[in-house]
């Protein structure tokens, strides 16, 4: 048996008062005090995706939820967010759900929690798709809504990029700000696929013409293809050989190095109006879906592995080494998401839902 990782979280941060020298294990060494208080914003909205994962097997468990891809262990993301604007659109990947926290923590009156448990359950009143399919999106966030597998959203992200560029050139408004930059996230897997290699392909040729396309590309790499391990260098090797594009290799257990490359691969592509791909290093946890048995594919060494690579642990820990919270206010945070997310889950039983195919 594994425990959860639910468990382990709580058990690995219970112990740091007495194990001191766990936290070094887990936090960034080259953080410093100044990064506090961003490294706070990124561990709320890590916490608050990684209690909606869980919160979506427990409406699961009760009939009431109908979407369990998680974002566990990509909450990293959030740190990419944090360091671009609300009005700079996203294209996210289904397992962006940090980004999607940390981008609603920048607009007061959000209500993210709601909004992705709609979603989770098929009710009607969620805001985006009206209980059609759980997908990230909100117009006052300005995240566009698309299903993202197999890359599918990337030739969309690209356009609009181009587009920015070329209604420039032309005079034109698109109701973004002038210097807007679009963002999209995709799963190391689907940069195999067709849709993907064209859109990088299409970035890369505008790009060495001179043709501006504000992109930052973002691929949360778990080193998975769901059940199909990644194969040791291909991603790096596939990521590097797009001209123009530069590629920026991050890793979500160093989260204040993690702020300050996106910070600079955005200001690249919002100044020179060029793409910048961040190849993100991240876990996933929870398996691919719900109905995944991971234990069929990934022995017990693998799992326990990643669970020392876990994002929101390395968050935590950086803080606690900066002095910025004690592992007790870790817990109070942790245990606080946990119970806002599930008081806001409990209201999902029995919600209006779509009642047949005619009405989709």
């Amino acid at each position: 048996m594994i425990e959860s990782v639910d468990d382990h979280v709580v058990r690995r941060v219970g112990g740091w008062s007495e194990h001191p020298d766990e936290v070094a294990s887990y936090a960034d060494p080259s953080a410093s005090p100044a990064d506090a208080p961003r490294l706070l914003t990124v561990l709320d909205a890590q916490l608050q995706s990684r209690h909606l994962d869980l919160a979506a097997r427990w409406l699961q468990q009760r009939g009431e939820g109908f979407y369990t891809i998680a974002s566990a262990g990509h909450e990293s993301n959030a740190a990419v967010a944090t360091a671009l604007r609300p009005t700079d659109p996203a294209l996210l990947h289904y397992r962006s759900g940090g980004f999607y926290a940390a981008r609603a923590g920048q607009v007061p009156g959000s209500t993210p929690v709601r909004d992705v448990l709609a979603g989770l359950a098929a009710a009607t009143s969620d805001p985006i798709s009206g209980g059609r399919h759980k997908v990230f999106g909100n117009r006052a966030l300005a995240v566009l809504p698309q299903t993202s597998t197999i890359g599918s959203h990337l030739p969309r992200a690209v356009g609009l990029a181009f587009s920015l560029g070329r209604a420039a050139a032309l005079g034109l408004s698109t109701g973004w700000p002038e210097d807007a930059v679009v963002v999209t996230s995709f799963g190391d897997a689907s940069a195999n696929h067709s849709t993907t290699v064209g859109a990088l392909n299409a970035a890369a040729y505008c790009t060495t013409r001179g043709v501006p396309v504000p992109l930052l590309l973002v691929c949360e790499d778990n080193g998975l293809g769901i059940s199909v391990p990644t194969p040791p260098g291909w991603l790096e090797q596939a990521l590097a050989r797009w001209p123009g594009i530069d590629r920026v290799a991050v890793d979500g257990t160093r989260p204040a190095d993690l702020l300050h490359r996106a910070e600079a691969a955005v200001r690249t592509v919002r100044e020179e109006r060029r793409p910048v791909l961040l190849h993100l290093r991240t876990v996933r946890f929870l398996g691919h879906a719900g109905s995944d048995v991971e234990l069929g594919y990934r022995s017990r060494t693998e799992v326990l592995r990643d669970y020392e690579r876990d994002p929101l642990l390395a968050t935590a820990a950086t803080l606690v080494r900066l002095g910025a919270l004690a592992p007790g206010q870790v817990l109070e945070r942790y245990e606080k998401a946990r119970t806002q997310v599930l008081a806001e889950a409990g209201r999902f039983a029995g919600a209006p839902r779509l009642p047949d195919a005619s009405a989709v």
